[in-house]
């Protein structure tokens, strides 16, 4: 019981952070590229206990040996699972042409990041920013030779062309379409949609939605149509003709 109690506690704490901080509703949904560090978790921090209780007998010789082993272990496993949950969190959700996408600490080369805004992720949930084109001809020219030719990251991956979606969320607006639209095309989910127009006035014709793309699916954006505010989301698949 000395082992089992504190390690669930320890599991509860990382479920809680993981779920509520690093992969709130819908990213842990789609995070299925997580579950094998998270399974490791669980199960390094399940046998843990069962280990010291297959080993413990009172007065054994090297009972002490066999105790650290096994702490070192489970926590090595831990520590390693929780590490990859951190770094494969959704730290940006860019929005560059017609969608959003959701990046990672590991998809973006930190180096280029020279507004340190962009490192500000809040407590929960990633930093939505949106990713212009360039509109000078020549810097526009060059980051097509760039991307086509010389190997070199889309534009959703260069921070130098990064702003705070707060910024120039109005941007948005232009290729965002009518939430009617969606809910026309998907009737199944018809009943999900008029929960999140009731709960943002009750004018559908007020709200609209753009695509979001993650590594492991995608889901739906909901936007206010006059201002283009990020409001809501939804698990429904946002690709209608």
């Amino acid at each position: 019981m000395t082992h089992l109690i504190p390690t669930l506690f320890v599991l509860a704490g990382i479920a809680a952070l993981v779920m509520f901080s690093w992969y709130p509703y819908p990213f842990w949904e789609l995070g299925k590229s997580g579950t094998f560090s998270a399974s490791l978790v669980l199960v390094a921090g399940v046998a843990g206990p069962l280990m010291t209780l297959a080993v413990y007998k009172k007065g054994k010789r090297g009972l002490l040996f066999d105790l650290w082993v096994i702490v070192i272990v489970q926590l090595t496993a831990v520590s390693w699972g929780v590490f990859s949950l951190h770094q494969a969190r959704p730290y940006w959700m860019v929005y560059t042409v017609d969608r959003f996408e959701v990046l990672s600490i590991r998809d973006i080369d930190r180096s280029w990041i020279t507004d340190s805004r962009y490192l500000k992720k809040p407590m929960a949930g990633p930093l939505v920013v949106l990713a212009r084109m360039p509109a000078d001809p020549a810097t526009y020219q060059n980051l097509l030779r760039e991307i086509m030719f010389e190997g070199k990251p889309d534009l959703q991956f260069r921070p130098e062309y990064w702003s705070l979606y707060t910024e120039r969320k109005e941007d948005d607006l232009q290729k965002s379409r009518p939430l009617a639209l969606l809910r026309d095309a998907r009737p199944d989910a018809a009943g999900i949609i008029d929960k999140v127009v009731r709960r943002n006035g009750g004018d559908i014709a007020g709200l609209k939605f753009v695509p979001v793309l993650q590594n492991d699916g995608q889901f739906t954006a909901i936007l206010d149509a006059k201002s283009g505010k990020l409001i809501d989301t939804l698990m429904i698949d946002p690709w209608v003709n």
